[in-house]
């Protein structure tokens, strides 16, 4: 069944682990941030640079990218580094493009698959042998296909069009600007605990994604709202939504937050195309 064309994003501050002091602490947020974004099939997720912050960007990036590959090529385009010391803990995605490593004589054609380019014309798309590449590809770049052949092994370059399942989100970095300014999405919401009150949104956001092309949820650092983050340009944003109006603890973390959003985002959009 084919997925909904509407564009989906989070966007978080590069902040989003000032309040982790190790690196596995912060590599399990990751990893929670991750999952959520999975589970409400996210297609990109947004790093923007908080200007009063330590700048982790880097490594946010390299950690979601990384648990957004399949398994089987991970060997492949990332080399061990202290971002990933604690890679191990991170939970499995288990998205429609992590497919497992299986025998050639198990695969159709048709299937689709993530691979990696090898130099002599060939992809590794995670099976005993490589495939033959029909096409033209940088090597080591990885590369979306579809088997067109079992005996011989051979598979064609297939474009996002093509895929008729969830494929995993992006991840793309950017400034204060970007954020508000980036066209692809209509529909900008902003949480904030000085927000409007969830109830009081919920008819006009409701009627907003209705119509919407793209919709970018954009959430705060643990220290610092994105009213303190964004200042006047706040007014930019379409909604400022508190998303727990009678929150009963003293704070609440990016995480719950990115699931209640994208849980109200869903039941919202129940319908929609």
């Amino acid at each position: 069944m084919a997925r909904p064309h509407r564009l989906t994003a989070v966007s978080i501050p590069d902040t989003v682990l000032e309040e982790k002091e190790s690196p596995r602490e912060k590599t399990a947020k990751l990893g929670v941030i991750a999952r959520a974004c999975a589970i409400y099939g996210v297609d990109v997720i947004e790093v923007f640079r908080d200007p009063r912050g330590r700048g982790e960007g880097v490594e946010i990036r390299r950690v979601l990218e990384y648990l957004e590959t399949p398994q089987y090529l991970r060997k492949r385009i990332y080399p061990m580094d202290e971002s990933l010391k604690y890679a191990g803990i991170l939970p499995p995605l288990r998205i429609p493009s992590h497919k497992p490593k299986v025998p050639i004589g198990s695969i159709s054609v048709g299937e689709t698959r993530e691979g990696v380019a090898n130099a002599d014309g060939t992809v590794d798309v995670g099976l005993e042998a490589p495939a033959r590449l029909l096409g033209e590809a940088v090597p080591g770049s990885r590369v979306t296909v579809r088997i067109s052949s079992v005996a011989p092994l051979e598979a064609r370059k297939a474009g996002p069009d093509e895929v008729q399942e969830y494929w995993g989100y992006r991840v793309e970095t950017g400034s204060l600007s970007r954020v508000t300014s980036d066209d692809r999405f209509d529909v900008k919401v902003a949480t904030s605990r000085l927000g409007t009150p969830l109830e009081e949104a919920l008819g006009p956001l409701k009627s907003a994604l209705g119509q919407a092309k793209g919709v970018k949820l954009v959430f705060g650092s643990p220290s610092r709202g994105l009213p303190d983050i964004f200042g006047d340009e706040m007014s930019k944003f379409d909604f400022v939504v508190n998303l727990y109006p009678r929150q009963e603890v003293k704070t609440v973390r990016t995480e719950e937050a990115i699931f209640a959003g994208l849980g109200l985002v869903s039941i919202l959009s129940v319908g929609k195309a």
